[in-house]
């Protein structure tokens, strides 16, 4: 299981962090490929200007985060698996996002977006928890012992 979880893992930070370096160099191209899918899934005109900085920014930076994430868990699952739940949501609500836009818009790709967000969170929580569990650490519990660097034991609470 814990070759399985790497093989995962980089499939996932590279997922992230490809397309992150992408967008902050290239976000028209980046929104043409979604836009492309739309049409593909029978989507109609899209409505909305792509072009803020302040957002594209913020996107670019949790896209990496989602990367930086996944390569920290492949590092060390032990010491960084609290890790794991800023992860699932973080891509928990961008999952929840597309459903909600898809709701008020109906664009396919939202949709498309949506179920991909899904199948990587549950993707995220299996591999790892059960890597962890092979490692003999028990559930998808973050565990009480050792925290990240500078944190006290018992992750600081």
């Amino acid at each position: 299981m814990k070759t399985a979880f790497h093989v995962v893992y980089t499939v996932l930070a590279l997922n992230f962090l490809i397309p992150a370096a992408l967008y902050a160099i290239d976000p028209a191209g980046s929104m043409a490929s979604f836009l492309a899918l739309d049409a593909a899934l029978g989507g109609g005109p899209y409505a909305h200007a792509e072009d803020s900085v302040v957002w594209r920014v913020l996107a670019v930076a949790n896209v990496f985060t989602l990367g930086f994430g996944c390569v920290l868990l492949q590092v060390d699952l032990r010491r960084f698996f609290a890790a794991l739940w800023l992860l699932l949501f973080l891509k928990a609500s961008a999952s929840l996002g597309f459903l909600v836009a898809f709701a008020f818009e109906g664009h396919p790709f939202q949709l498309a977006a949506f179920a991909l967000d899904a199948v990587t969170v549950a993707a995220m929580w299996f591999f790892a928890t059960r890597a962890r569990a092979a490692m003999g650490q028990g559930d998808a519990a973050p565990s009480r012992g050792r925290g990240a660097p500078g944190m006290a034991a018992g992750g600081g609470d």
